[in-house]
């Protein structure tokens, strides 16, 4: 099983590509707030759990289409010297061998090509660490890619790429999870959270200068928002215009992906603020709504929140 306790403090196979900045999921910050407890619970999707649950039996396909034996595992292994390094390996097959379960779905499928130079990089990343982590010089992912037997793509230890890996991951883990630095803040979610939590409340009045390099940054913001209500504006069109297009139809289609502009399913909507309403007025008594009001009615904490303005904003503005 994953043991949270050997991952908290070690860097894992899932950690290494978040680090690298190359993770779809998750950045250097995630890692960072999880390692710290900053992070908030990770709630499973349904892909997650299904993926979970799917994995013993695509090892055991795995097993029949390339009539190896396999030995599952399933548990957080730690390097035998490096003990900062962790990884939970899915099933072993034979010595020096090991074997990752992937479900993939249909979305995903353009991702994964014909052989393991055309598989997404977390992925090569993940079986690189495993491979040190666990000392096997070959790792297969098995892949099940909505076909009737898994794909199985062959990584070969590379023991110079490693090196690279192993000590950006060393200095990583120095700095950031036995030390007390902080890794550059990103734009995930994490960070957001992290910020109100570290800074829940602020000092009134207490505005200072910007220095020239902060002077600089919100120089650089203010155009970013320019920049995106732009792009917004013309997604917005470009959106209205593959609309009429498509009119009454389902949507296009091309070889690199579909567009589709269905109608949602009806749905009935019940207003409890009104149904609660209504029942307050039928059967309590007028003299004590208020009581009851009172009652079920709890404060909730403010957030802090941006307010942005500057001159470039109103000067741009003025020139469009």
């Amino acid at each position: 099983m994953i043991n949270p306790a050997l991952r908290r403090d070690r860097i894992t196979s899932t950690d290494v590509a978040p680090i690298f900045g190359v993770d779809p999921y998750r950045d250097g910050f995630d890692v960072w707030t999880g390692k710290h407890g900053h992070a908030p619970p990770i709630i499973p999707t349904k892909r997650m759990l299904l993926g979970k649950d799917l994995e013993q039996g695509i090892v055991k396909a795995y097993s029949r289409v390339t009539g190896r034996e396999t030995q599952w595992c399933d548990e957080t292994r730690v390097h035998p010297t490096e003990t900062w390094m962790a990884g939970t390996p899915d099933a072993f097959a034979g010595e020096g061998r090991g074997v990752d379960a992937k479900l993939i779905f249909w979305d995903q499928r353009r991702n994964w090509g014909a052989d393991a130079r055309d598989i997404p990089e977390h992925i090569t990343l993940q079986a690189w660490w495993l491979m040190a982590v666990c000392e096997c010089d070959v790792w297969d992912v098995a892949a099940l890619v909505g076909e009737d037997e898994p794909r199985v793509y062959e990584i070969e230890r590379d023991r110079e790429a490693e090196r690279v890996v192993v000590a950006k991951c060393h200095e990583w883990h120095r700095r950031y999870v036995i030390g007390d630095e902080i890794p550059p803040i990103t734009g995930s979610d994490a960070a957001a959270v992290w910020l109100q939590q570290a800074f829940p409340l602020h000092k009134r009045p207490d505005m200072r200068p910007a220095t020239e390099e902060e002077i600089k940054f919100l120089e650089e913001y203010a155009y970013v928002r320019l920049e995106f209500k732009d792009r917004k504006r013309r997604r917005e069109e470009m959106e209205n215009v593959i609309k009429l297009a498509i009119g009454d139809q389902e949507g296009l289609e091309w070889p690199g992906g579909k567009f589709t502009w269905r109608k949602a399913k009806d749905a009935q909507i019940t207003n409890w603020e009104a149904v609660a309403r209504g029942l307050l007025h039928k059967y309590v008594p007028e003299a004590e709504h208020q009581a009851l009001i009172d009652l079920h009615t709890n404060p909730r904490a403010g957030t802090r929140r941006i307010w942005f303005d500057s001159d470039l904003l109103h000067d741009m503005s003025d020139a469009a």
